[in-house]
């Protein structure tokens, strides 16, 4: 039951390419793996000695590498280093207190204040058994900050193996396996739950007609009365009816013109659904306990709907007036054709519970035979 307005677009080609960014940054240890021929390739043409955080992706760089480097900003919060040894792992750049970067904590003057080089590796911090600024009394914010966030010394100044690079999702421990499924819940947390979901992205919808119900349901058409609010000097009437002014609820379906194509199936059906637009979404939710109806019915509304918009545009635009009865027509025609293939796919019901029959049943007579 989870739907997104029209300002929570998802930028899906940069999730596409977010799991190949990861394949070298979860693990530190892709960079220097001699017997990787790319990594090794990587290092040389496109980093050298430079950061990769930092860099500038040289032009030289395929399509895929400037795509992959745009994409850095995204996956760096996840990526975590568990220092070994501290012989890889950058003091400054790679987050490996737990706290994110230290050159994001302490700045650009960081390294300079500290005296660390700004391409200083965790085991160049260690003086003896120790950090280097432990017996500084310096009240500099920067040195108090990184006192209070460098852990014991001891670990790093006895352990033997290689730093490790792993990926840390929100409140979850670093891992050092990734996961796409759990990375897309972490960038994209559930939406805002909307009780409407389930009638207008069903089963087996027609994509345009569903297209065109999501954009009614957020009310962003551009109907008469928003336009005239934007200070469009246009007639507000509505042109399918020629009586009231034009407006989301008023053009579904409480004009004359389109209550004569949405009642002529309600009453087929012997449907009693509530004038006003939204209430008459959720309606749909539970319009008819039988499963064959209420697909049917789902799709009747939200080809009305389509096809409502259609004509109001084609009169607007060239002046051509089709009865409601064509438009009834039109419909059944769509429909009937969307329901051909789901009811030959229903083989193992029994005979006389398809879907077509519980069409022709309530809403076509079925042409003789020539």
């Amino acid at each position: 039951m989870h739907s997104c307005g029209l300002g929570h677009q998802i930028r899906r080609e940069e999730q596409r390419f977010l799991g190949i960014l990861c394949v070298p940054l979860k693990s530190r240890e892709g960079w220097g793996c001699a017997g990787s021929l790319w990594v090794s390739w990587i290092r040389v043409n496109l980093i050298g000695r430079r950061n990769f955080w930092d860099l500038n992706p040289s032009v030289a760089g395929s399509w895929i590498w400037r795509k992959l480097c745009k994409l850095r900003p995204i996956a760096r919060p996840f990526l975590y280093c568990e220092v070994g040894s501290g012989v890889t792992a950058s003091f400054w750049h790679d987050n490996w207190t737990g706290n994110g970067p230290l050159f994001a904590m302490a700045g650009n003057n960081g390294p300079q204040l500290s005296g660390l080089p700004y391409d200083a590796v965790v085991r160049d911090a260690l003086r003896g058994r120790d950090w280097w600024i432990a017996s500084s009394r310096s009240r500099n914010p920067v040195i108090v900050m990184l006192k209070s966030c460098l852990p014991d010394a001891m670990n790093v100044f006895e352990c033997q193996h290689d730093d490790s690079y792993l990926w840390k999702l929100d409140n979850h421990a670093p891992s050092n396996k990734f996961s796409t499924a759990n990375t897309w819940q972490a960038l994209h947390p559930s939406a805002i739950s909307v009780p409407w979901h389930n009638a207008v992205w069903f089963k087996y919808r027609v994509p345009k007609h569903a297209f065109i119900t999501w954009v009614v349901t957020w009310n962003r058409l551009h109907t008469r009365d928003r336009l005239t609010r934007w200070g469009l000097a246009i007639p507000e009437v509505c042109v399918l009816c020629n009586d009231l002014a034009e407006s989301r609820d008023h053009l579904f379906f409480q004009c004359q013109f389109s209550s004569e194509i949405w009642g002529f199936f309600a009453a087929a059906a012997r449907l009693n659904p509530p004038t006003q637009y939204m209430d008459c979404l959720i309606w749909l939710l539970s319009a008819s306990r039988d499963k064959n109806l209420s697909l049917i019915i789902k799709l009747i509304f939200q080809a009305s709907i389509y096809f409502i918009w259609k004509e109001r545009n084609l009169r607007i635009h060239s002046g051509a007036v089709r009865h409601s009865n064509l438009i009834i027509k039109e419909i059944q025609l769509i429909v009937r054709a969307r329901l051909d293939p789901l009811s030959r796919a229903q083989s193992s019901l029994q005979p006389g519970s398809s879907l077509l029959c519980t069409w022709f049943g309530l809403f076509q007579t079925p042409s003789p035979l020539l």
